[in-house]
């Protein structure tokens, strides 16, 4: 996870389960949260600061009613650090994540929109962050060839995707070139006759590992062949490792039908897709493959969703499930949970008695602070999100749905362990 902090030049964190379960951990009160959509591109990205600064307002004015003007801008250090960044708002994403508490801030670059929200309370509102995680539309794409792999995130918007977002592969020798390309020749010996191949992979406990694969005295083509099965063994340790086992996306594999049969003979991956893109990238112009990506994704998002909604309805016939609210977060302060099905971008203002379950519907309705900068920062908690946030904490799965893809009306669903 990335902070920053006077003391600390920027950097970002990556949106995933694990990063929000680090943002769960007891923080000094109060916590800071800010939301916002962010643009890419001039001249949409103009309106994004001055939104930014109305939220930031809202968040001082908050703070105003009960705390004093020394710990008020020791609180927004690290939002004035960022609001006069001008090259970070020159390579924002679609959204924007900032959690604050005594001084220090986790900031995430966002990859799919939210709504602008700020927010002062006892806890960190991390339901955005949780939903992105969560998120039935996001997935990782591999492009790999006999000689390089490159690892990208996409999301599904309205059954498109405009575009790949390169994910670098840190830590990874060859990994800072362009794209976080991941090389052939980073893990094998290029000379054809040398008898030793050199295999630089990461092992089976993701550190670092090296072997030796002893070559014989076959035919150049026999050569080739092993060395592209070492490189290929290395590529899908360092995905797993580095992308997938932190993300939990499902992976759409690019590459010819001979490799892909090859790699997805050695794979090891349980979140690469079975259906692949068949074609040669190198011959493939960078800006069809979005959309050849996105059919995969999408049936595999169909038949996912299906199979979560059909798990639902057998345990609701068995009594181990429900769409109560109150039901449900009495089950998750228990640890009942096994998965909880959650409807996208709704906030439901009130509390959560983190010991007995109980839960409360009061509180103010959340509004966008982000085009006047006149009102304080909202003070009340998301109840969904205390919810959520528990069957995280005991390690049960969440998934975020639209609207009409849930099965209750009360916006919430879940499947209990027992």
């Amino acid at each position: 996870m990335a902070s920053v902090s006077t003391a600390n030049p920027l950097s970002i964190g990556h949106v995933s389960l694990e990063s929000v379960r680090g943002l769960l951990q007891p923080h000094p009160a109060p916590c800071l949260s800010l939301y916002m959509p962010t643009h890419r591109n001039v001249p949409d990205n103009l309106v994004d600061r001055p939104a930014y600064r109305h939220l930031v307002e809202a968040l001082e004015m908050a703070l105003s009613f009960s705390k004093p003007r020394p710990e008020i801008e020791r609180l927004l250090e690290p939002f004035r650090l960022l609001g006069s960044n001008a090259r970070f708002w020159e390579h924002t994403r679609d959204g924007l994540a900032i959690l604050a508490a005594d001084g220090r801030a986790e900031v995430f670059l966002l990859p799919l929109p939210v709504k602008p929200m700020a927010l002062v309370t006892t806890r960190f509102h991390t339901m955005p962050l949780v939903q992105i995680a969560a998120s039935t539309d996001r997935f990782n794409v591999l492009v790999l060839t006999s000689r390089a792999a490159h690892v990208y995130e996409a999301a599904l918007v309205e059954g498109q995707v405009d575009r790949l977002d390169p994910v670098p592969l840190h830590g990874v020798p060859g990994s800072e070139a362009a794209h976080g390309e991941l090389g052939r020749g980073d893990v094998v010996d290029e000379e054809i006759f040398q008898p030793h191949r050199v295999n630089r992979g990461m092992g089976p406990s993701g550190l670092g590992y090296s072997g030796i694969v002893h070559g014989g005295t076959g035919s150049k083509q026999d050569d080739i062949d092993a060395d592209t099965q070492i490189f290929f063994q290395h590529v899908d340790e360092v995905v797993h490792e580095r992308v997938s086992r932190h993300s939990g996306l499902p992976l759409v594999l690019v590459a010819l039908p001979r490799l892909a049969a090859v790699f997805r003979g050695l794979s090891k991956n349980r979140l690469l897709l079975e259906e692949w893109v068949a074609k040669d990238v190198h011959l493939l112009p960078e800006h069809e493959l979005p959309a050849l990506v996105a059919p995969i994704f999408a049936a595999a998002r169909v038949n996912r969703i299906g199979r979560e909604l059909h798990l639902f309805g057998q345990a609701r016939d068995h009594g181990l499930g429900s769409g109560d609210l109150s039901d449900i977060a009495r089950a998750a302060v228990a640890g009942r949970v096994a998965t909880l099905l959650i409807e996208k971008d709704r906030f439901e203002t009130g509390r959560l008695d983190r010991a007995t379950g109980a839960i409360s519907t009061d509180g103010e309705a959340a509004a966008d602070l982000s085009r006047t900068g006149d009102q304080p920062a909202l003070r009340t908690e998301d109840l969904f999100g205390a919810v959520a946030e528990t069957v995280l904490l005991h390690g049960g799965g969440i998934l975020a749905l639209e609207r009409i893809a849930m099965p209750t009306e009360s916006g919430v669903a879940a499947v209990y362990r027992y």
